[in-house]
């Protein structure tokens, strides 16, 4: 896994997508690229498909500044279309699976794609039924095109747009024309906050995540990654499958998270690769027949998109003796991520800090207020600067202005410092940080402590307003399967381990937790479980 790569050497020129795949295909013509279900597929039958696709879309007259939006779960097919439209200058606009009309209708409305990229049916939802009396609050889209048996009247067939006879020379002319600087992924935030922002990604953002990434991943053509994130946002979308593919090596999907299912293909295909939000290795480790031996193929166990309690790391390592885990910390807005551990790194670092940003990203720790930047050890807020920023968030400029400096730092949200190596620990959210009794609090360090009680399986620690203390904290429990814990029997555990002002004074546990589309806790349902009247 660290022998020299020529790929992840050819990758650190590059400067489009369009670069990426033809040029696996001229150098590793049959060498797997992607396996989903039991269907293998060449980089060349990959570049292949694409250019397929590609002709398809030009010859509709899709071409440079069009948006063709998404509704596809991990597939090759997403794949297909995103290089496609790299190739001739489009932009996707990806949308999650699990979206549901309102949120189409306000995503598709603020993008205004011209085509609809959808799958027929996925988990118990027919998109047919879903669309038909939605498209007249669609109005953008002027076509449909379904990947599936049936589709409305007027809508096409994904599967005959892919047996177009590829026109490789309009395909080259139109690759010739893109604009690297131009959009090329429009992605929703999640949106726990408040409406979801369209991020704008470019190919040259993209690929200035993705080369000092590919390196530090350091994978070797054959190895296989096991992907089972969504592909409409960066874990699964830049961060794994462009990422890999770049490398040269092999892409193993899975279109839906099966816990017991996903294992057990991880080991029946021994996959050496595999990166998750910590909520996924969670599960997998709670699971009552889960067993050390299922992952010992992975070599290398990549974790980012939220913060890992110490008690989940440690049952990393436990569980994974055979792998390096990699910590990483990244954004939508950053492209994928920007710091992380190497291979060669101490446990210590690995355990309590998510690595450094390679030399070609800027990052720096300041005051949230006025933004100086803070000393060695302090707490502030996270900065980033450098070519992997994306270029805006679509249509609200006051937005981007708050987000993003003249200067041309990002200004993350999240707290946190360094140390004198550059090394950057997570606090928390600065949105997330409340005030009790006058005392900063960070939700992070009361979840990660309550983590580390043997029944608790997930918490989330939210500050709410209290008319004598200002705020104070109420934690919601996800209990382990089997497992039985009180109220009182948390708090005794939080009293005895920190300060009397973090110990949250309300605890609800819960068998399950509500989660956002990326596999993250979601702390505005769970807020909203508090104002309905959850507690005393």
């Amino acid at each position: 896994m660290s022998e020299r790569n020529e790929m992840i050497e050819l990758l650190q020129d590059e400067k489009t997508l369009v670069e990426t795949i033809t040029v696996r295909a001229e150098r590793l013509p049959d060498h797997t690229g992607i396996v989903f279900n039991n269907e293998t597929i060449t980089y060349r039958q990959l570049n292949d498909k694409v250019d397929s696709l590609a002709t398809a879309f030009l010859k509709m007259g899709i071409g440079a500044k069009d948006r063709i939006a998404v509704i596809l779960p991990t597939r090759p097919e997403f794949l297909y279309v995103w290089y496609a439209a790299s190739k001739i200058g489009a932009a996707v606009v990806g949308l999650n699976v699990r979206y549901r009309e309102d949120e189409i209708i306000y995503m598709v409305n603020n993008a205004k794609p011209s085509v609809l990229v959808c799958i027929n049916e996925f988990a118990e939802t027919n998109y047919c039924d879903l669309l038909t009396p939605l498209r007249p609050k669609l109005p953008t889209i002027k076509r449909f095109i379904f990947l599936g048996q049936t589709a409305f009247a007027g809508a096409s067939d994904f599967q005959q747009l892919m047996g177009e006879k590829p026109d490789g020379s309009a395909v080259r002319d139109a690759a010739a024309k893109v604009d690297p600087s131009a959009d090329n992924f429009i992605i929703y935030t999640s949106g726990t906050t408040g409406r979801p922002k369209g991020a704008v990604l470019t190919q040259k953002s993209i690929l200035a995540m993705m080369r000092p990434w590919a390196k530090n991943m350091s994978l070797n053509q054959a190895d296989k990654m096991f992907c089972v994130l969504p592909l409409n946002h960066v874990g699964g979308g830049t961060i794994l499958a462009l990422s890999t593919l770049a490398s040269g090596a092999t892409l193993v999907m899975m279109d839906a998270f099966v816990p017991n299912k996903a294992l057990a293909l991880i080991q029946d295909l021994q996959c050496q690769a595999f990166g998750a939000v910590p909520t996924i290795y969670a599960i997998f480790f709670s699971l009552p027949d889960f067993r050390r031996e299922m992952l010992s193929s992975l070599r290398l166990a990549i974790y980012g998109g939220a913060a890992a309690s110490p008690d989940l790391l440690q049952k990393m390592q436990d569980n994974m003796p055979n792998a390096v885990i990699m910590a990483c910390y990244g954004a939508t807005e950053v492209s994928g991520f920007c710091t992380y551990t190497s291979r060669d790194d101490p446990v210590e670092k690995i355990m309590r800090t998510v690595g450094r940003a390679p030399k070609s990203i800027g990052l720096r720790v300041v005051d949230p207020l006025e933004r100086k930047e803070v000393p060695i050890g302090e707490i502030g807020e996270v900065a980033v600067k450098g070519d992997l920023l994306i270029d805006r968030y679509l249509d609200v400029p006051e937005e981007t202005e708050k987000a993003f400096d003249h200067k041309g730092w990002y200004y993350t949200g999240d707290m946190g410092f360094l140390d004198g190596q550059g090394y950057l620990t997570l606090v928390g959210r600065y949105k997330e940080m409340y005030i009790c009794g006058g005392y900063n609090v960070y939700p992070k360090e009361i979840e990660d402590l309550l983590m580390g009680h043997p029944a608790v399986a997930m918490a989330a620690v939210i500050g709410f307003p209290d008319e004598i203390k200002g705020e104070v904290g109420w934690a919601f429990i996800m209990k382990k399967p089997q497992s039985e814990v009180d109220e009182e029997e948390l708090k005794e555990f939080c009293q005895c381990r920190m300060a009397d002002y973090k110990v949250p004074v309300k605890i609800v546990i819960q068998d399950t937790l509500p989660m956002t589309a990326l596999g993250k806790l979601d702390k505005t349902s769970l807020r909203n479980l508090k104002t309905e009247g959850i507690g005393p």
